[in-house]
């Protein structure tokens, strides 16, 4: 009827975005006011914006390396495996994991490696990807990231690599995030600085154009967690190869933060 997910549909009721209200432990819902919002055309917004990243990524996922290089390469991993925040014994969250990118590559320095990502079909190329390397120990989770099905206070570092900009509510998976991180827990996160090129926007489903400084600082200290680090990375530091996509109209940055949980 409502054409999203249980998992949605409760995410709206608890952000009143359905007009319902709860009385003890069930929802009540106006008759009326129910089949004006369904009319209104909402419940098909959130369900186009809940299945329209699934459905690029499962229809890329074997092109995605080749897809993805260009924008962001291995200057982004050696800043994570230079950065000191790994250490043998860590449990490491990858949010968004993709084909395994960033998984893979920092799967010996880690005890386990849990790659989360909203396609089934990315998650396939992962486990073949990480069978042909050899690497036996990364986990594997289809969901989106905002609903992660792991304990509270379960994880030792949260990495999010080009993640974040795929999220309709970024701050609900920076709560996610926050959630799932031991104490003194770090998040390293990756993404585009905020640009104007809506040609790069629209070829890659992005939902958001990047993000400033200010914005995902904002998010991070709201949700508790204390800015460690941030740099905007340069073109030639990020490992993006000055020729990619050379007919787009503005050029794009990438970003590296890292914040622990207080």
């Amino acid at each position: 009827m409502f054409n999203v997910s249980i998992k949605t549909f409760i995410k709206l009721l608890k952000e009143e975005k359905v007009p319902a209200r709860k009385i003890g432990m069930e929802w009540r819902f106006s008759r009326q006011a129910l089949i004006q919002w369904l009319s209104a055309g909402d419940s098909q917004q959130y369900s186009s914006s809940e299945s329209d990243a699934r459905e690029f990524f499962d229809r890329v996922a074997g092109e995605w390396s080749k897809m993805r290089s260009g924008y962001y390469d291995d200057n982004v991993i050696n800043e994570l495996l230079s950065s000191g925040l790994l250490k043998r014994d860590m449990v490491l969250v990858d949010l968004g994991a993709g084909d395994g990118y960033l998984a893979r590559a920092v799967a010996s320095s880690v005890d386990t490696v849990i790659a989360v990502d909203i396609s089934g079909a990315m998650i396939n190329e992962l486990r073949k990807k990480a069978a042909e390397e050899g690497i036996r120990n990364i986990q594997t989770i289809v969901s989106d990231g905002c609903d992660v099905p792991l304990e509270d206070s379960s994880v030792d570092i949260v990495c999010a690599n080009m993640f974040l900009h795929h999220i309709e509510e970024p701050i609900t998976a920076v709560r996610e995030m926050g959630r799932i991180l031991k104490p003194g827990g770090r998040v390293f996160l990756a993404d585009l600085t905020k640009h104007g090129n809506q040609e790069l926007k629209e070829a890659m489903h992005d939902v958001w154009p990047g993000f400033s400084e200010k914005e995902v600082a904002d998010w991070f200290v709201k949700c508790g967690f204390r800015i460690e680090r941030y740099d905007a990375l340069g073109r030639k530091e990020s490992g993006r190869k000055s020729g990619a996509k050379a007919g787009t109209k503005k050029d794009t940055g990438v970003f590296i933060m890292a914040a622990m949980k207080q």
